[in-house]
């Protein structure tokens, strides 16, 4: 009786199957509005401002003529007197031209009108 017994708790806990945890389908489905979510996060705070800023910089390089004011990633300001393909000739002093390349130039320098002071 007590083998009887050991035998059939044997063949049950032979037969017994581990449970079955998700199906890796099952988890990708899950996850997928999660790593959507994260994309779009993404794009709208890393990808979509860079790429404006790309464009501003680009607009500013093409818009660039002589005569005008600008400032170097170096800190020094200039006007520009000439426009070549690949570099801009920029005037820092009376009669010294430097050449810069194109995506050195930061920013123009607007011209302001003069402040008058008050007496």
């Amino acid at each position: 009786m007590y083998d009887s017994f050991l035998v059939s708790v044997t063949t049950l806990l032979s037969q017994a199957t581990p449970p079955a945890g998700p199906s890796f389908g099952e988890l990708l489905f899950r996850m997928l509005p999660m790593m959507a979510m994260v994309f779009f996060v993404f794009y709208f705070l890393v990808i979509r401002p860079q790429n404006a800023k790309l464009q501003a910089q680009e607009k500013l390089l093409n818009d660039l003529k002589k005569g005008d004011n600008i400032l170097t990633s170096g800190g020094i300001m200039g006007r520009v007197a000439g426009v070549e393909s690949d570099h801009i000739l920029v005037e820092i002093a009376v009669n010294t031209r430097v050449k810069f390349e194109r995506s050195k130039i930061v920013k123009r320098i607007e011209k302001s009108e003069p402040q008058k002071q008050a007496a």
